[in-house]
């Protein structure tokens, strides 16, 4: 009897620690992703002012520079960011960890400038590679778009101490507000018909605007004092993560630069906007990532830390498959209702289900690869991206021929799914974490079952509905959503509440978890004391 009673203390106080990992890993990712969160729901909610001032074709240029932004940014910044923060981890003495982070702004600061000049120097053979045709307003704004990257990197070092720190509040007010001032400018100035430039110009004066906020939390962690050791260390670990970065943003972009080349600007602009929708999985992706790097390092050395890693990723996947499933069932009304100003658009919408089913590989990656930075193999990193980007390349070149904007999303989900598969074949030979696979399948196939359910509802009904009619905001409230969107939206509501009736039949949730939520439901308490707080079944 005393064995059995240690016993069930033992698992009592396994499942409350799991339920308290989750509760702070989920408040940890709202707080600390809330500035990429913030960045794409901005841009989604003005996607129906920029459709309204922008064409096509401005939609294609910001998509390339995009993908400039997304590796200059990479090579700018070389891995100091992951080497900052792992490396702070190993460091005991307050003064140390204040000369690493001077070290790595100053470095940051001058690498940065060099970086910069070469592109403004060579701004002409950039314009070429992106764009295959030199023109002197594209060097401009690839100028504007390479001087918010510089003035970038003085951001993370900050932004980083604030989350060593654990200032949450502090974080958040800043990100908040240069997103508002962001979003202020960018309405302002592509009202008044700047165009590009109007987004460039709004882009680089936020950042600017956030990087001077930051400066006192800059001087006050950082103790500019050159330490060439501190400095190797954190290269050492961060700068084999840069080919890795550069090559995942080839993963997200590259395809923007074929479909340019083989079908032009406008086509590149409609698979941009469904591509950004498709890619709405990152909503939950981004701020997780934020919070599971610091979570994984402080528990990778406890001797419970591959079962607690194994648990959690099984809650985490439900949650990756639920917003998926969710933005893949309803990305063609979500497209028309932030496009609705331009029906041209709605072309792209069986993209999206397909960069949905990518994002989600990704998400398998970040769960399953964590190995690599708990072992410090950073090395391994460029190895798989590099095979991934060799698939996407390739898929890109075979299929956007012959089938367009089908065939960039589809060369993305192979890219994805080659690098979840290395990444968790490497990561298992360094630290290997006992993965719940019986229940991470069953999740996956009562995704894809609800999905394939969703598939039967016919599309929306637009006949008799011009397009000069659709584009008016009256005509679309009025007319195109009562009549064709809410029968839609309504009948897959009602399929998307077949998943958690799946997973309840295909044995997903245990028993125990029912008791659990009955307790919960009925305000018991658990013997741990805690205010509202029962434990969790494994």
């Amino acid at each position: 009897r005393a064995r059995a009673q240690m016993h069930t203390a033992s698992l009592t106080m396994e499942r409350t620690s799991l339920f308290a990992t989750l509760r702070r890993l989920t408040g940890h990712s709202l707080v600390y992703g809330s500035a990429d969160v913030a960045t794409h729901v901005v841009n989604l909610l003005l996607t129906p002012l920029y459709v309204a001032f922008l064409t096509p074709d401005d939609f294609g240029i910001l998509a390339v520079l995009m993908l400039f932004e997304s590796v200059a940014k990479v090579v700018f910044r070389m891995g100091l960011e992951a080497g900052f923060f792992r490396i702070h981890y190993e460091l005991s003495s307050g003064d140390q960890q204040r000369r690493l982070a001077g070290t790595v702004a100053l470095f940051s600061a001058g690498s940065g400038a060099a970086l910069f000049l070469a592109i403004v120097l060579g701004a002409p053979l950039v314009v070429r590679a992106l764009f295959g045709q030199p023109a002197p307003e594209l060097g401009r704004y690839v100028i504007l778009k390479a001087a918010d990257v510089y003035v970038g990197t003085f951001l993370f070092v900050p932004l980083i101490l604030l989350r060593i720190r654990n200032q949450p509040g502090r974080f958040a007010s800043l990100t908040a507000t240069r997103n508002v001032v962001n979003t202020a400018l960018k309405v302002l100035l592509v009202v008044r018909g700047y165009g590009v430039g109007g987004v460039l110009w709004s882009d680089l004066i936020a950042t600017s605007a956030l990087a001077l906020a930051l400066t006192p939390i800059l001087w006050q962690g950082a103790r500019f004092a050159w330490a060439s050791g501190h400095l190797r260390s954190v290269l050492a670990f961060g700068l084999p993560k840069a080919p890795h970065g550069i090559m995942v943003q080839l993963l997200n972009l590259s395809d923007r630069r074929f479909l340019l080349g083989y079908l032009g600007r406008a086509v590149t602009g409609f698979y941009d906007k469904a591509y950004a929708l498709g890619a709405g999985v990152k909503f939950v992706m981004s701020p997780f990532e934020s919070a599971w790097q610091p979570f994984i390092y402080s528990h990778a050395e406890q001797p419970d830390g591959p079962q607690l890693f194994a648990r959690t990723a099984t809650y985490i996947w439900a949650a990756f498959l639920t917003v998926g499933l969710a933005v893949a069932i309803f990305g063609r009304e979500l497209l028309m209702t932030f496009t609705f100003t331009n029906p041209a658009f709605w072309v792209a919408a069986p993209v999206i289900p397909i960069v949905t089913l990518a994002y989600l590989f990704h998400g398998a990656f970040l769960l399953t690869s964590i190995g690599i930075g708990i072992e410090k193999k950073a090395r391994y990193y460029p190895v798989i991206t590099g095979c991934a980007a060799a698939v996407n390349l390739a898929a890109n070149f075979l299929l956007i021929p012959r089938w367009g904007m089908l065939g960039a999303a589809g060369a993305t989900v192979a890219a994805y799914a080659v690098m979840a598969a290395l990444g968790f074949w490497f990561s298992q030979r360094l630290y290997p974490i006992p993965f719940e696979a019986g229940r991470l399948a069953r999740l996956s196939a009562a995704a894809i079952v609800s999905f394939s359910l969703a598939l039967l509802v016919p599309a929306p009904d637009l006949s008799g509905l011009s397009i000069a009619a659709v584009a008016s905001r009256a005509q679309f409230l009025l007319h195109v959503a009562p009549r064709a969107l809410l029968p839609t939206v309504a009948a897959k509501l009602a399929l998307l509440a077949v998943f958690p009736a799946l997973v309840v039949a295909f044995g997903v949730v245990r028993p125990e978890v029912w008791a659990w939520l009955q307790r919960w439901r009925a305000g018991r308490r658990s013997n741990t004391g805690d205010r509202g707080e029962t434990a969790l079944p494994r």
